[in-house]
């Protein structure tokens, strides 16, 4: 009976521990007092496997919140440093793999290129690719018709000078007003204007555009976003007929068609003197302005800005009526096309401004005609348009050695690469 006697004594502990009096109520309503007054802690603070961020696991749980050995430091926010640590070394990681990468030029810096294909307007890279349609043309018929007003072009630098805007024209003719197109790529605004020629001339500031309004008689002046600003009368027999766009002196002031200087504000127009560089056709200032290329025969001349010093840096070959000579954009070089006239197969060439040493691009001669367009924005290719034997003009880029050459657009036969201005 002896063990049922201990089973009984153990029955009777228990019920007396069980009918024990409970916590006095004023220790229970202190424990709910402090409760009351914490915040709940973050879900990501609770242990795993917890459904209530409020648990507190027991001392001996397997779960919950805990501390590292030694470190005082709970294993969460252990768990948060390490992922901290981890992006950071993967960023430090990342960063060197790129100091060990060729740096490629900034975009902004190469610029971009527009151009025309079959009445249409694109942007693309500098090297024609991810071309991106901004206005929809037709292409422009070779005589008159129901689309001779609907297509869209550009001739010369369409690119302002600070590499903001740029423009083209619609279509011109008997039937047609024609327009000057501008986009701001600042704010994505397109302005139009009415106008007629061929150039899309820009102030050296890039806040003005000056074309015909009236050919050969009336020439307007607007802001990029079309506000008319001047309309200057050009008296008959100040300026040669011919194909002819005004063009702006350097100093903005007036306008040059040749060989007639018109001031912008309202002086009457006058021939220029013939010491004048800007009395010939082509023309051109340096991006400094310190000096001019000019064409006189088929040589190519250098003077200072005011007139003087004239020096002969091509003898002959250099082709007559055609684009204006272009300076680099470090003006360390003049490129030019090279030929005895438009209408026949030519080249181009490139002029050493220091030494006078010519370098013909021999990559570029083909069977057709090809005329420079412009420099990169780099100095280190130019672009410019190619014919085949089927007369199907090309945009080509080729290496100022004459090396590399590259097809850029087929088919296209007018193009300019944005040029920003040199970085500080």
């Amino acid at each position: 009976m002896t063990g049922h006697d201990d089973f009984d004594r153990t029955l009777a502990g228990w019920f007396e521990a069980d009918a024990a009096p409970p916590a006095p109520t004023e220790g229970l309503d202190r424990v709910l007092d402090a409760t009351r007054s914490r915040g709940p802690r973050p879900a990501w603070l609770a242990g795993p496997g917890s459904h209530w961020v409020g648990e507190a696991p027991d001392a001996d749980s397997a779960y919950g919140v805990r501390a590292f050995p030694r470190l005082g430091m709970r294993w969460s926010t252990a768990l948060l440093l390490i992922l901290v640590v981890a992006a950071l070394l993967g960023g430090a990681v990342l960063v060197g793999a790129r100091l060990f990468q060729h740096s490629p030029l900034p975009a902004g810096r190469l610029g971009q290129l527009a151009y025309g294909l079959d009445g249409d307007i694109y942007l693309a890279d500098w090297d024609g690719k991810h071309p991106v349609k901004i206005a929809d043309g037709t292409p422009l018929p070779s005589s008159g018709g129901p689309n001779a007003c609907l297509g869209n072009w550009g001739e010369g630098r369409i690119w302002s000078p600070d590499g903001r805007y740029f423009a083209y024209r619609s279509a011109s003719g008997d039937r047609c007003a024609g327009t000057v197109v501008v986009n701001d790529l600042a704010t994505g605004a397109v302005s139009s204007f009415l106008g007629t020629g061929w150039l899309v001339t820009w102030s050296p500031d890039s806040t003005r555009v000056a074309t015909w309004v009236d050919l050969g008689k009336t020439i307007g002046i607007f802001t990029p976003h079309g506000g008319l600003q001047a309309l200057l009368a050009v008296p008959s027999g100040c300026a040669l007929p011919g194909d002819f766009d005004p063009r702006w002196s350097p100093d903005g002031r007036s306008l040059v068609v040749w060989p007639c200087e018109v001031p912008i504000d309202g002086q009457i127009p006058h021939p220029l003197p013939a010491a004048d560089p800007r009395s010939h056709e082509q023309w051109e200032y340096s991006p400094d302005g310190a000096r001019v290329a000019y064409v006189t025969g088929d040589s190519l001349i250098l003077a200072a800005a005011d007139s003087s010093e004239d020096r002969v840096l091509v003898q002959a070959g250099v082709t007559q009526g055609g684009l204006v000579p272009i300076w680099s954009p470090m003006g360390d070089r003049i490129a030019f096309d090279a030929g005895p006239s438009l209408s026949e197969p030519d080249e181009i060439a490139i002029v050493d401004v220091a030494s006078g040493e010519v370098t013909r691009l021999a990559g570029v001669r083909g069977v057709g005609p090809s005329h420079l367009l412009s420099f990169s924005p780099e100095g280190d290719r130019v672009l410019f348009w190619q014919a085949d034997a089927n007369d199907v003009h090309s945009l080509w880029t080729v290496r100022i050695d004459g090396s590399d050459p590259q097809l850029v657009v087929a088919g296209s036969d007018w193009g300019d690469w944005q040029a920003l201005p040199a970085s500080p």
